[in-house]
């Protein structure tokens, strides 16, 4: 056996030796899914995939399949050149052969890039008008599944709702500005046949710079609730004490929210999130 692959070989040993030390207990009769989620975001990681866009959809896939749902709909709101939603499709492949779950995915952007901010609630400090344009033509020759939504996503927010998508599982939100994130958002007034009845949200405009609760996508969290006596967005409280230990200490375990429709039908239905061994999960 080649050099390279004996120390790839050992590198993973001893990566598997220690999640199974650091990572919470595995599926199994008083265990977790976490256990499970960790290891199979372990190893997408290894890859060089986006760990927290391994990690929401992952929880999404296994929300599903825990509700007997076998097709559901991830999302990135603020594509701009294509990065996260190649890894989004990367990831969906993967997870298709861990359960039995078919994973769509949409990219919702200008395609001109950031709007211009229309007052200090859009952080204009830190944007501009056209910041992160789109390469139309570069990203669609890079994409093999996913579906761009171009436009205004005041717009392309009701139009996706209105195809009647597979169940929303999970998105991530990297649109910067209170503007677009609020209407981002709308996409949880929808009818629960196009929503999880808990969706994990990645934020990625929410740590430092001069984010707080009073700009950006922050401001348009605290709307949302404000609005929604039945329908809350809230920070995962810890996280990072259920993450990979080596990965405890990292931004994006701080960026995630989950959208709790709390008059969804299938709010209460167990999901074995804990006690992760009653749900069917490939190795």
């Amino acid at each position: 056996m080649p050099q390279n692959s004996i120390r790839t070989s050992l590198r993973r040993l001893k990566r598997w030796l220690k999640n199974e030390k650091d990572s919470g207990p595995a599926p199994g009769a008083d265990g977790f899914l976490y256990g499970w989620i960790n290891a199979k975001l372990l190893e997408m990681a290894e890859s060089g995939l986006r760990r927290p866009y391994a990690w929401g959809m992952l929880q999404g896939a296994s929300l599903a399949a825990a509700l007997g749902i076998d097709r559901i709909s991830v999302a990135e709101f603020g594509v701009a050149g294509g990065n996260g939603l190649v890894s989004m499709e990367q990831i969906a492949e993967r997870i298709e052969k861990l359960v039995n779950v078919k994973i769509d995915i949409y990219g919702f952007d200008s395609g001109e890039g950031l709007p211009a901010p229309t007052d200090h609630r859009d952080v204009p400090n830190l944007c501009s008008s056209g910041l992160y344009k789109m390469d139309q033509e570069k990203l669609r020759a890079r994409l093999r599944r996913s579906r761009l939504l171009l436009g205004d996503i005041k717009n392309t927010v009701g139009e996706f709702i209105a195809s009647k998508p597979a169940p929303l599982a999970f998105i991530a939100c990297d649109v910067v500005i209170y503007t677009s994130t609020a209407h981002a958002l709308r996409v949880f007034d929808s009818d629960e046949k196009t929503l999880l009845p808990r969706v994990h949200c990645y934020f990625d405009d929410v740590l430092g710079f001069t984010y707080s609760d009073y700009n950006g996508e922050r401001l348009a969290i605290h709307e949302f609730n404000a609005a929604h006596p039945t329908r809350k967005l809230s920070p995962i409280y810890g996280l990072k004490y259920y993450v990979p230990k080596e990965m405890s200490h990292m931004m994006w375990v701080e960026k995630f929210w989950i959208a709790h429709i709390f008059n969804h039908a299938l709010y209460g239905k167990r999901d074995h999130l804990v006690q992760g061994h009653n749900l069917e999960l490939k190795a």
